[in-house]
């Protein structure tokens, strides 16, 4: 079975991110800044054959895939399960002040549980893999080759990003990683062993490359 590699992307900056608020639901815009970070991805992204590009509906994620589809060639697709976390009267507010409040963002009332963030989050992803072996599928005319690695890539937002993460990776990665505006993770499916991480949280700045669709690492200055 060929290697699936599953690339995660946290959209671009928003006014919101950069003021340290919750988001959750608002349709906010990318910033400026987002604005550079989405085209960043999408020249990172230029040489990596994705056979499926799903978004969360939210602007600040839609925004962030279009230059990956655009530049890599792949299909987009707005999933609703990809969206943010419903924070409900929260959103909008800073979240030091809501854990001030309450002791955690999970202990807000009406806010969605991890629980169902995470099954939502899994069920975008499992689609996700099967639909870049389909199109393979159908480009091979009947069954993807063995030797071509399968890529697909999930456009969101934190939240949903860590709720995925946290259950493919042992815990001890999670401890300390950090994921951008504008960053990108690589998982690589391993028969038998489940999902590997190649890498999490790079940022098109630092150099690093994706190890699908090319050489990897860090590019020289």
């Amino acid at each position: 079975m060929a290697a699936v590699h599953v690339f995660l992307i946290r959209h671009g900056e928003t006014a919101l991110n950069a003021a340290g608020v919750l988001r959750g639901q608002l349709d906010v815009p990318l910033s400026k800044t987002g604005e550079a970070e989405a085209s960043a991805l999408g020249g990172l992204f230029r040489e990596v054959p994705l056979r499926a590009i799903l978004s969360s509906p939210l602007r600040r994620a839609a925004d962030t895939a279009r230059p990956m589809a655009s530049s890599s060639g792949g299909p987009l697709e707005i999933d609703d399960r990809l969206t943010d976390r419903f924070y409900g009267e929260w959103a909008g507010h800073p979240l030091e002040q809501v854990e001030e409040r309450f002791g955690s963002i999970d202990a807000a009332p009406f806010v969605e549980a991890w629980q169902l963030v995470e099954a939502r989050a899994e069920e975008a992803f499992s689609y996700a893999v099967a639909a870049a072996e389909a199109g393979a599928a159908r480009d091979a005319g009947g069954s993807p080759r063995e030797d071509l690695p399968l890529g697909a890539a999930l456009v969101t937002h934190d939240a949903v990003l860590r709720s995925l993460l946290g259950r493919l990776l042992p815990a001890s990665r999670m401890a300390t990683l950090e994921l951008p505006t504008g960053s990108w993770s690589e998982l690589v499916s391993s028969p038998g062993k489940g999902w590997r991480a190649l890498h999490l949280g790079e940022v098109p700045a630092n150099g690093c490359r994706p190890v699908m669709g090319g050489p990897s690492g860090r590019a020289p200055a």
